[in-house]
């Protein structure tokens, strides 16, 4: 897949999905995320000055699209431009093995203001949530991970992470907007918000999802995600 659509992938993912039924929405965002996991491997073997060259071309594009749909920043905060670039741009920090900062998308409509980016920060957490899972998923199917799991090990790991999606996102704590923008729609507002949850408080969520089972498949996830 090309750089650019990597990038698009990345600026709309979770916008889209709110008008998507439940089932649907879980799918295409896992698969969206897959996409943001390569476009980092990708970026990682980027100077940083190609990798800021890039986000800011996309940065540029997405942003002259959607002032011509009506999109502007909330009052208060940077630029649409600004906003969108460190919010890419934090995507693509590492530590270790696992991401700085957790990303998480979405997008809210109401009859005001402030219903609805309540419900747009509300779906953004909720992404984080299933990002956080989707990122461990991948590190245990990485190739070049040197964390032995057994078959029964990545059973476990899958099941578990599954089942405690709603404790992850109950115990992520503080989240930050890092992007937010609305737009008059209809006589109603729509508002469409990233917010972003620090990488080591992810994975102290996720250690924590895994208290009731063996230390050993514990200190394997430790040792895979970095801690």
């Amino acid at each position: 897949m090309k750089l650019r659509n990597h990038l698009a992938i990345l600026v709309l993912g979770g916008f889209m999905m709110a008008a998507l039924p439940a089932m649907s929405q879980t799918e295409q965002w896992v698969e969206q995320q897959k996409e943001v996991i390569k476009m980092r491997k990708t970026m990682a073997k980027m100077t940083r000055k190609q990798v800021e060259s890039n986000v800011w071309k996309e940065t540029k594009r997405q942003v002259r699209a959607w002032k011509k749909e009506g999109w502007k920043s909330s009052p208060g905060t940077p630029s649409l431009e600004q906003q969108l670039n460190d919010a890419l741009m934090a995507q693509y920090e590492l530590e270790g093995t696992f991401p700085r900062f957790i990303i998480g998308r979405g997008s809210g409509y109401g009859s005001t203001f402030g219903t609805a980016r309540k419900q747009a920060v509300a779906r953004a957490r909720t992404d984080v949530a299933a990002c956080i899972q989707t990122e461990v998923t991948e590190l245990i199917e990485a190739s070049e991970s040197n964390v032995e799991l057994s078959h029964s090990d990545v059973e476990t790991v899958g099941k578990v992470l599954t089942s405690s999606r709603q404790f992850v996102e109950q115990s992520l704590g503080r989240t930050q907007v890092v992007f937010e923008a609305f737009r008059e729609k209809d006589g109603k507002t729509e508002v469409m918000v990233n917010v972003s949850c620090d990488g080591r408080s992810a994975r102290s969520t996720v250690l924590k999802a895994f208290e009731k089972e063996s230390g050993e498949l514990q200190e394997k996830l430790s040792k895979l995600m970095g801690e």
